[in-house]
């Protein structure tokens, strides 16, 4: 009696190939439902990051202007898609952010409003109040600076 549950038991162990076959199948339904969406998570959280960097880099320009007192300009240039902070004095680049497609951000466009720039003086005032809008398809996220200096993110 204990050899035929023996053997009972060692011929039922494992699963068939049809039930891995299943398996996989259900596996890869789910996968391609998903991953549609996974991808333009994705994208959005790349944009949030950029966001997040330009909003940043406006108030790191504020704090250069302070700290160096010497007014500083932002400015986008549209053909490199490059914000860079330059100092107005000798023309140094102090910081530049390459806001175009790479492995960290992802955008389709991006506006810098006033297109000429904006120029940060030492006591913490800007010419203009400043907004960079950056976008991934219908996914558009704006920075705006006032003159003041104070930066928000929508």
């Amino acid at each position: 009696m204990s050899q035929q549950m023996t053997r009972r038991r060692c011929a039922r162990d494992g699963f068939t190939a049809i039930e891995m076959l299943i398996v996989v199948v259900v596996i890869g339904v789910m996968a391609a439902t998903v991953m549609p969406r996974i991808s333009r998570i994705v994208a959005e959280e790349r944009v949030r990051k950029l966001q997040g960097a330009v909003a940043t880099d406006l108030e790191l320009a504020f704090a250069l202007a302070s700290r160096q007192r010497k007014p500083v300009t932002v400015t986008y240039n549209i053909g490199t898609k490059t914000l860079n902070i330059t100092n107005v004095a000798n023309g140094t680049v102090l910081k530049s952010r390459y806001l175009g497609q790479s492995q960290t951000f992802s955008t389709t466009a991006v506006t810098f409003t006033p297109s000429a720039g904006i120029t940060v003086f030492p006591a913490g005032l800007a010419t203009a109040a400043c907004t960079v809008t950056v976008s991934n398809g219908s996914f558009t996220r704006r920075i705006a600076v006032t003159r003041a200096g104070l930066v928000t993110k929508s």
